[in-house]
C-alpha cells in the first residue's frame, strides 16, 4: 500500500510538466486501483488495456486518474455487489480513444445531462464553483491541450454503470 501511495503522491508533487506519456499515466491509474482494491476487496475488479502504439502519446497529467477516481467514488462506493472498472486506450483510424467504464451505480438522466454540460463547457469559472471540480479540471486541461479538439461522451444507466469516452485526433498529440 505504501508503495502504491508513493506512486500516487509522486504525480501530485512533480509538476515540471503537465504532460506525460500515457504509459506513465497508466502507472498512476494502476497504483490508484490497487489502493482501491485494498479498500474494496473482492467488490472491485479492474482491467487496464493500453493498445500497443498508444503508450507514448502525451496527455495532461491526471486525465485518466480523475475519471477512474470518479468511477470508484461515485460508481463503486455505494454498490454492495461486485463491480468492475475497465480502462481502455486505443487508436482507431486517426483518433485516440480513452474509455473509463464501471459497472457501478450509474446515474439518473437529469444528473447525466448536467455532467455532460460541464464536460462540454468546462471553464475556469466552473472551477470556482463547488462540486465536480476534478472532472471539470481534467476536461478543461484536455480542451486547452487539444485546442478544443477533444470530444467527451458520457453514458450511464442507473444501477448498471457509467462509461466516459474521450477522443482526441492523433495529429494533435504528435
Amino acid at each position: 500500500m505504501i508503495e502504491q501511495l508513493s506512486i500516487m503522491e509522486r504525480q501530485y508533487v512533480e509538476w515540471g510538466t503537465d504532460l506525460l506519456p500515457i504509459q506513465e499515466e497508466q502507472k498512476f491509474v494502476e497504483a490508484y486501483l490497487k489502493l482501491q482494491k485494498y479498500r474494496f476487496g473482492n467488490r472491485l475488479s479492474y482491467i487496464i488495456e493500453v493498445e500497443e502504439g498508444c503508450e507514448a502519446y502525451k496527455i495532461p497529467k491526471l486525465s485518466l486518474v480523475t475519471f477512474v477516481e470518479n468511477a470508484c467514488v461515485h460508481g463503486i462506493e455505494d454498490k454492495a455487489a461486485q463491480c468492475w472498472i475497465f480502462v481502455r486506450v486505443y487508436q482507431k483510424q486517426d483518433e485516440l480513444y480513452m474509455e473509463i467504464e464501471d459497472t457501478g451505480s450509474g446515474m439518473p438522466e437529469a444528473y447525466l445531462s448536467i455532467l455532460r454540460e460541464k464536460m462540454e463547457h468546462a471553464s475556469i469559472e466552473m472551477l470556482k464553483q463547488k462540486g465536480s471540480v476534478g472532472m471539470v479540471n481534467a476536461c478543461l486541461r484536455l480542451k486547452m491541450y487539444t485546442e478544443e479538439k477533444v470530444k467527451f461522451v458520457l453514458e450511464s444507466e442507473e444501477h448498471v454503470g457509467t462509461m466516459v469516452t474521450i477522443s482526441i485526433p492523433v495529429q494533435v498529440l504528435e
